[in-house]
């Protein structure tokens, strides 16, 4: 299409309302601090997501961690709807679909004795790495104030912990997958 006829309307991209440093939650009438806890919260959930869309584009080989991967995608956009106040109900299963998963795949992968150095392949080490970050969105969520955190649905927290395991059942599984070899650490 030739450059003329292209229509580049930044207004969709960018509002220019947050340039002070402020934004504002879904249905918040009030501007906020960008620096404030919530949004440490939603800016580290959108970083795991991200994360997660990197290892789903190494997963594309292997398509059942491949749709794993998706459905946490979307949980987590579920969960950033939700404590950015938008009006979005949390699946009453979000928890248990998750423990339901990780067994599947805790019955698939070779036990192991001991913790293991991340990586092994590459989808492993990105998985390891989205793990970590499941964990700092948990910790992030966990520092809002008690009168932020208690509108919030308890579900979410639990799912916020059980999805770093799950991460790790997922990394392992990967590896055993591809047949790496891992390498626990020595005390």
């Amino acid at each position: 299409m030739p450059a003329e006829l292209v229509n580049y309307n930044c207004d969709m991209y960018y509002t220019g309302k947050g340039d002070n440093g402020t934004s504002k939650l879904f249905k918040g009438k009030d501007r906020l601090l960008k620096s404030g806890q919530i949004f440490e919260v939603l800016g580290s959930l959108d970083e795991l997501n991200s994360f997660l869309g990197l290892c789903s584009v190494e997963a594309k080989e292997y398509v059942d961690i491949f749709e794993e991967i998706k459905i946490e995608q979307n949980n987590l956009f579920i969960c950033q709807a939700h404590f950015a106040k938008a009006n979005i109900p949390i699946p009453s299963d979000l928890v248990r679909s998750l423990e339901k998963r990780m067994e599947k795949y805790a019955k698939l992968i070779k036990p192991r004795k001991s913790f293991v150095f991340p990586g092994g392949s590459s989808l492993s080490a990105s998985l390891d790495i989205s793990r970590t970050l499941a964990r700092k969105v948990e910790r992030e969520a966990l520092r809002l104030p008690l009168e932020e955190r208690l509108p919030n649905c308890d579900k979410i927290y639990v799912y916020l912990n059980r999805l770093s395991s799950f991460l790790y059942v997922l990394a392992r599984y990967s590896n055993d997958l591809s047949s790496e070899i891992e390498v626990s650490p020595k005390y």
